[in-house]
This record gives C-alpha cells, sequence and structure tokens, in this order.
C-alpha cells in the first residue's frame, strides 16, 4: 500500500499512464469481446465509432455492473485520494495544510460523498440508461475525472515552488470564509436537487429505499411533491428547487466548479480549467435534453416550460 503522500509525488506519473492503459485496455477489449462473442448492442459496422461509444449498455461480471461501479466507485474515490495526497504532501512539507488545500480535500470530499450515499439513484441517469459502455466513458472515469479534476489540488501544492517564495497560497481570512460558505451553499443545492429529483422518480415508479448515509440533508425528499402529469403517461416535477428552475443541479454544480478555482486565487488561469471545460459542456447538455423532451412531451412540454420558464437561474436564464 503506497503512502498517501507518494500518490501525488513521485508515483503520479506512473500511476496516470497505468490508468491511461488500464482505460484504454478495457475500451478496446471489451468491444472485441462483444463482437467475438457475438453480444454487441447497436454496432453500427464502423470500430473507431463502435469502441468509442461502446457495443455493450450494462456488462457485468456476476451481480456487479462494471458501468455503474466505474462512474460511481472509481473516479471520485480516486480524486479523492489524489486530492487529500496533495494535503499530506503539503503537511509533511510545512508541518500543516494550507486553507485552500483544505478547501479542496472538502470539495471532493463532499463530491465523492455525494456520488456514494447517492448511489441508489443513479440508475434512472442517463448515462447508466441510455449510453453504453464505450472508451468515452470508460477512459474518462478511469482516467479524465481523477487526473484532470484533480488540477486545482495541485495547483495548489506546487503553487510554493512556482510562484509563493516558499511558501503555501494563502487568502485572507474574509476570502477564505466566502469561498467555504459559497461552495456549502453550491453543495446544499446540488445535493438536495439531485436527491428531490431521483427519489421523485423513484417513488413514483414504487420503489422507495431509505438511506441514512451522511449527510441527510433537509428538504432532500419531497413529502407531497406537485407534478404535472401529462398525456403520455410521464410526469414532470414542479416542485421544490424544480419548482424554480429546471436545471437547478446544473447550476448548483457550475458554482461549486467555480469555487475549485476561486480558492486558487486570479493569478492565473490553470485553476479555472475545469469550469471552463465544465460550463459548455452541462449547457449543451441541458440544450438537448430540452430537444428530447420537447419531442417526447409534445404540447405537454410548452405547458411545463411555462408553469417553470428558468433553466439554470430564478428570474436570469
Amino acid at each position: 500500500v503506497l503512502p498517501l503522500a507518494v500518490w501525488t509525488g513521485e508515483h503520479f506519473g506512473s500511476i496516470l499512464t497505468w490508468s491511461v492503459i488500464f482505460g484504454d485496455g478495457i475500451a478496446v477489449g471489451l468491444y472485441a469481446y462483444c463482437v467475438f462473442t457475438n453480444t454487441a448492442e447497436g454496432a453500427t459496422g464502423r470500430p473507431i465509432y463502435d469502441v468509442f461509444m461502446g457495443v455493450s449498455l450494462n456488462p457485468r461480471i456476476g451481480r456487479l455492473d462494471l458501468k455503474m461501479w466505474s462512474e460511481l466507485r472509481v473516479p471520485w474515490i480516486l480524486l479523492f485520494v489524489l486530492t487529500a495526497s496533495c494535503a499530506a504532501r503539503e503537511a509533511e512539507r510545512f508541518g500543516r495544510v494550507s486553507a485552500p488545500l483544505a478547501f479542496m480535500v472538502l470539495a471532493h470530499g463532499l463530491y465523492a460523498n455525494a456520488c456514494a450515499k447517492g448511489d441508489h439513484c443513479v440508475p434512472t441517469t442517463w448515462d447508466i440508461f441510455h449510453e453504453k459502455w464505450g472508451w468515452m466513458l470508460i477512459f474518462w472515469n478511469f482516467c479524465g475525472v481523477p487526473f484532470t479534476y484533480c488540477v486545482s489540488a495541485r495547483w495548489l501544492l506546487l503553487y510554493p515552488d512556482r510562484a509563493g517564495g516558499g511558501a503555501p497560497l494563502a487568502h485572507s481570512t474574509a476570502y477564505t470564509v466566502f469561498c467555504f460558505a459559497l461552495l456549502l451553499a453550491a453543495y446544499y443545492v446540488f445535493d438536495t436537487a439531485n436527491a428531490q429529483k431521483n427519489e421523485f422518480r423513484l417513488r413514483r415508479a414504487g420503489s422507495k429505499i431509505e438511506r441514512k448515509a451522511f449527510p441527510q440533508l433537509p428538504w432532500g425528499v419531497l413529502k407531497k411533491p406537485k407534478f404535472l402529469t401529462t398525456r403520455n403517461g410521464g410526469e414532470l416535477l414542479v416542485d421544490g428547487w424544480y419548482g424554480y428552475a429546471r436545471k437547478p443541479h446544473y447550476t448548483a454544480d457550475i458554482v461549486q466548479a467555480l469555487c475549485w478555482g476561486l480558492i486558487c486565487g486570479f493569478s492565473e488561469f490553470l485553476p479555472y480549467w475545469y469550469v471552463c471545460f465544465f460550463t459548455p459542456m452541462i449547457i449543451h447538455r441541458a440544450v438537448r435534453d430540452d430537444t428530447r423532451c420537447s419531442a417526447k412531451y409534445g404540447d405537454d412540454w410548452r405547458v411545463y416550460t411555462a408553469m417553470v420558464p428558468y433553466v439554470f437561474v430564478p428570474g436570469v436564464v
């Protein structure tokens, strides 16, 4: 077992390299297995496209759903370990962990924990229900998420030797408190909005799973939610956070991503790469979802968007 501090130190390059090899190998190997065993689902006959998008929806080993495992257990836990390793490395060198790095440990710890405690809600999401397990998802989960989302933590770790004059980055108390408060507020909306949406889906489908995983936040489950019943039998939530905007969980996710940059200050662009990548990606997903739902629900979707006119921020957009 490697000491925590070396994960992002002398072993970071080798761990990254093996993650790339592992992600590529799993994607190509799964494609080959499905083709040779004649179990490919929806193959187009174009190998590069099929490897990229995948030809297996929910591959399993016994009862283990590999796609769900790779979405929840691998990327976010590895991300947290890499960020915690940065903090351990800083503590080894300076005898303490700076407030910005403690912030990143909290931010990634909250995210990893949210994925674990809400895993019963994940089967209803787009990735699990519709996307096949190809290189796009495999490589991104095994390599992309942990090794690119940790940029802010590694930037802070390397700051003393690059620009800090031998000392960790430090902000004023007021600015540090602001960053922590903004992160926790965004996380609260992110956690409870996702819980409201997914618990609504599960309970309307007759599946009620009581979870006690920490933290159970107030307003996470709507007791008697209001919803619009569509002509094709669908149900659209118009209560809780979703009475104010159609994608409040996306907004909260964007703010959390912004916080990962804000805690690094404004001297360089690199810590803001994630929010710059994530924001257009999630907006594009919202547009695609709106197009798909408009085609699915027809006039009922226009009624719904009249009831909840804003997508991200009430009164703004």
